[in-house]
């Protein structure tokens, strides 16, 4: 988004959608998307440290580098 008022309309209309939606179907949504996350924690720094080595790729380093051109 090109302004803080674009993303903040956009979150609106998402958030209206979300609340004309079927409840119960919300609530299996959540649970789906949540499911395998029991040990959040642990996830959360094992995906930081595949980031961080992805980040620190020669791969990645010159595609970052293309921006400073």
């Amino acid at each position: 988004f090109e302004t803080t008022t674009e993303l903040d309309s956009e979150i609106s209309a998402f958030a209206n959608k979300l609340a004309n939606y079927n409840p119960e179907t919300l609530v299996e949504m959540k649970k789906m998307f949540w499911e395998g996350t029991e040990n959040w924690k642990t996830l959360l720094y094992e995906r930081a440290e595949i980031s961080g080595k992805l980040v620190l790729s020669d791969f990645s380093k010159k595609a970052l580098n293309q921006f400073k051109k």
